[in-house]
């Protein structure tokens, strides 16, 4: 757009201008002229017509397209989603990534259609006078407006290509990370005049539009993977949704934080009470055929579809793993809730289609996950949709999948850092490295056949169930692992394919320990508290609402039962120094998981002695043995981090007032428990000959070479940094300022397990026994951490508690001298630490 400015310009000139501004050339009048001759019906003759939820239009020639809608479908919701097709990780965009669900009008100013997204948030009591100020500074979002073309019989036709081809409706690049270091892979520029709407599908009360988005970045900082063909040219195919809101008799369902759904959050702006929320959880509108019935079959079934790129070997697996969810549903009173079929070859329909649940299967080259349950839900109820499960055959292969080795020097698992990965289920990764490793255990390969191969079915069947139901409205279950005691979980007569309290959980490949007779690798089947939670979720309510709130009420207050123990990603543990109950973490396993870290630190040890003999085939690579060497290692290094929790932390019970004896939502972990958590650190994390049995194995750990990928990288083992990694990610929780200020705010509520003494049994810990190169490397990293804690020489966040412990520490320390005649190497190591105390000192 060009601006003029008439500064200075003499009146006559001005005034010329103004003229001319009111003058068209002939040509472009008479255009303009035979435009506003142009009715509705002359507009769309010539164009391709779908009916549907709305009328859309295609030019067969320019592909230009135009959507009608209808004078009574202005100012009423519309239920709006986005998903993508297909995409490229680095941006976040993958095929069956459920992007947004919200809420959207069409409202009507003058000439134009705005198209108006709203938050349901925030309700009112219509009956309140404040809810006369209801709009009071919240702010809608216009999203764009479009020219009415025609207005003809109540129908408004409007072109479809600026809302569709722009971002308007949905923001397709990523936000801005203030925390991103280093460059990022960038889409760049939108072309809208690359980009096309590929196809669009019309229903009665939905309709689907997919366009193909392309960015153009001529000039990329950062190339991305060799999954982008060109990274200066990337596209984008995006499915935008339009619902009608359902109209039927489905009853929300109130959310209740014993139990974890996914739900839908309301402020209840005129409630005066403590929890002012009308929050509710996501759930199928599941209706009984015959209400009097104690189990009765469903109106309308939850049908799921096996897509038809699923190999035939496993469709049977598959369907036993959705159709076992049928037996949390009879508690609620279902029978036959759920019901699977497999998409025709010849099916009209795609994958995709909201209209249709499917189970589908890709082979990415980075895939974010090993599987991916969302559900599209109704924004102002709950009621789920649709749903999508994305499976990824790297699951069922020896392909690593995380990018960087441990043994290459990454810092372990990256969930495990940052909140990168924790916006999509990672359970499929932790399956796969505990699929490697227990395959290794039971010295067997893969079958052809997954019936023949139970380490396979088993974890094939965990992973659909736990899929399947996140889209049943459940959230993550990181506390269900205490089911059984370190001995019972071994014992496949007595799991019976339930080791743990749900399917929901991140647990471990539960692998024997040394003698002990294999029993169930993975939860196969729900758990106790997977039928507790269907129960509240599905079962029929009540037709008086002050009895279903009574009977609501009585499924509640059974939650302190330990078989129904939950804990979700709000809890979990998983980050250094991110919140306080130890038992809700992933990896964890048995009643007791110190105990069951030791079994499987000894399992690994045995495992790695082995491993020569086990993992080298004549003919073949090196491949298998660092592979497999890296799971063992990650498999030792994740119970490193379960042990590590309980190291101050904090028992938190959600149960109400009254609902048992002791309500009491924060107790300390026990003395005898940390001490026991501080010991199997000491003696399998911290000391001197830490995963000593891996070392006849690093001179084999390499890689088969594939062109020049290891080109910049050497490709020798790094085993001093990747147990120094070890070591530092249980340091970083253990010696993290929330959990060193926490064991002294314990301290007045119970906790007998003093800063003081945790510090110093993990100083006796890093400073006993032999003084090998590893036991060095822990002590000036340690002593190095004491220094930053104590604020000695720079400005330190840790409390002042903290700080005097520290200081008590590093005097401790400076006391120590290497012992007479020692080799030159131990000399320098202790005058190092001396170096480092005393310059800290002289500050």
């Amino acid at each position: 757009m060009m601006i003029f400015s008439f500064t200075g310009l003499r009146k006559s000139t001005l005034a010329g201008l103004v003229a001319m501004s009111f003058m068209l050339p002939p040509a472009l009048a008479d255009e303009d002229d035979d435009k506003e001759a142009k009715g509705y019906n002359d507009i769309v003759s010539e164009l391709k017509m779908q009916q549907g939820l709305f009328n859309f239009y295609r030019n067969i020639e320019s592909g230009e397209t135009m959507l009608s809608l209808g004078e009574s479908q202005l100012n009423r919701p519309f239920i709006y989603h986005a998903q993508t097709m297909d995409g490229v990780v680095e941006v976040g965009h993958f095929r069956g990534n459920f992007r947004q669900t919200r809420l959207i009008e069409f409202r009507r100013n003058y000439k134009q259609i705005e198209v108006v997204s709203w938050n349901p948030r925030y309700v009112f009591d219509s009956e309140n006078p404040l809810s006369r100020a209801a709009e009071a500074n919240r702010s809608e979002a216009l999203l764009a407006v479009l020219d009415i073309e025609a207005d003809d019989n109540g129908r408004l036709l409007v072109k479809a290509d600026p809302l569709f081809k722009s971002q308007a409706l949905h923001r397709i690049t990523p936000w801005a990370n203030p925390n991103q270091t280093g460059p990022r892979f960038s889409l760049g520029t939108l072309n809208s005049d690359r980009s096309r709407i590929t196809r669009e599908r019309l229903y009665e009360r939905n309709m689907d539009v997919v366009v193909d988005y392309v960015f153009i970045n001529e000039d990329p900082v950062a190339f991305g993977s060799v999954a982008a063909a060109d990274p200066r040219f990337i596209t984008i195919s995006l499915q935008h949704s339009f619902i009608e809101m359902p109209d039927n008799d489905y009853r929300p369902r109130r959310d209740d934080p014993r139990v974890g759904y996914f739900t839908q959050q309301f402020n209840q702006m005129t409630n005066p009470e403590w929890t002012p929320w009308g929050d509710v959880i996501n759930r199928w509108d599941l209706v009984k055929k015959d209400p009097e019935a104690e189990l009765s079959e469903p109106v309308q079934p939850i049908v799921w579809w096996i897509e038809n790129t699923t190999p035939y070997a496993w469709r049977n697996t598959i369907r036993q793993g959705v159709e076992d969810w049928n037996i949390a549903f009879e508690a609620a009173g279902f029978k036959n809730a759920i019901v699977v079929k497999e998409q025709p070859d010849d099916a009209e329909w795609d994958a995709g289609d909201v209209n249709y649940n499917v189970l589908r299967w890709t082979s990415s080259p980075r895939p974010p996950f090993g599987g991916y349950g969302p559900s599209l839900a109704n924004p102002k109820t709950g009621e789920i949709i649709s749903s999508n499960i994305m499976l990824e055959f790297v699951f069922m292969s020896n392909r690593w999948t995380l990018g960087e080795l441990f043994s290459g020097g990454a810092n372990l698992l990256a969930d495990q850092h940052s909140d990168e990965h924790e916006l999509y289920c990672s359970l499929g990764h932790k399956l796969q490295m505990g699929h490697i490793a227990a395959r290794l255990a039971s010295d067997t390969r893969m079958y052809d056949n997954i019936e023949d191969d139970p380490i396979l079915s088993q974890a094939l069947r965990h992973l659909i169930m736990h899929e399947v139901g996140h889209t049943l409205g459940l959230n993550h279950n990181m506390r269900s692992h205490g089911l059984w005691n370190n001995e019972e979980v071994h014992n496949a007569g007595l799991t019976q394919g339930v080791l743990s309290g749900s399917v929901m959980d991140y647990n471990p490949v539960n692998i024997a320990p040394v003698g002990v007779e294999q029993g169930d690798y993975y939860s196969y089947k729900p758990g106790p508290y997977d039928l507790w939670a269907i129960e509240y979720g599905y079962s029929s309510p009540l037709a008086d609402p002050e009895a279903e709130q009574l009977r609501l009420e009585s499924i509640l207050s059974r939650s302190h039962q330990p078989e129904l123990a939950f804990g979700n990603d709000a809890d979990d543990m998983r980050a250094a120094g991110r919140h306080i109950d130890p038992r809700v973490m992933i990896g964890a396993m048995s009643s007791d998981p110190i105990a069951y870290a030791q079994d499987r630190w000894q399992r690994v040890n045995v495992e790695f002695s082995q491993l020569l003999e086990k993992g080298r085939v004549d003919g073949e690579s090196h491949q298998r043995v660092l592979t497999t060497a890296n799971m063992l290692f990650g498999q030792y290094a994740g119970q490193a981090n379960v042990v590590s929790r309980f190291i101050g932390g904090v028992y938190v019970d959600r149960s109400f007032v009254s609902q048992h004896d002791d309500v009491k939502p924060f107790q300390p972990v026990p003395r005898e428990t940390q001490r026991q958590a501080m010991a199997a650190l000491n003696s399998y994390v911290f000391a001197p000959d830490t995963l000593v049995d891996m070392q006849p194995v690093l001179a084999y750990m390499h890689a088969q070479r594939r062109g020049f990928n290891h080109r910049g990288n050497n490709e020798d083992p790094r085993v001093h940094r990747m147990i120094l990694n070890m070591q530092r990610n249980v340091l970083d929780h253990i010696l993290h300022e929330q959990v060193l200020q926490r064991m002294s705010d314990t301290e007045l509520y119970g906790n007998t397990y003093s800063l003081t003494e945790m510090l110093t049994d993990l100083t006796k810990g890093i400073f006993g026994g032999e003084l090998t190169s590893l036991s060095q490397n822990l002590q000036l990293e340690y002593v190095n951490r004491l220094i930053a804690i104590s604020g000695l020489e720079d400005d330190t966040d840790y409390d002042h508690l903290s700080q005097a412990a520290a200081v008590g520490q590093l005097r401790s320390i400076r006391s120590q001298s290497a012992p007479r005649r020692s080799a030159d190497h131990v000399r320098h190591h202790y005058n190092y630490l001396h170096l480092l105390i005393d310059r800290a000192f002289a500050v």
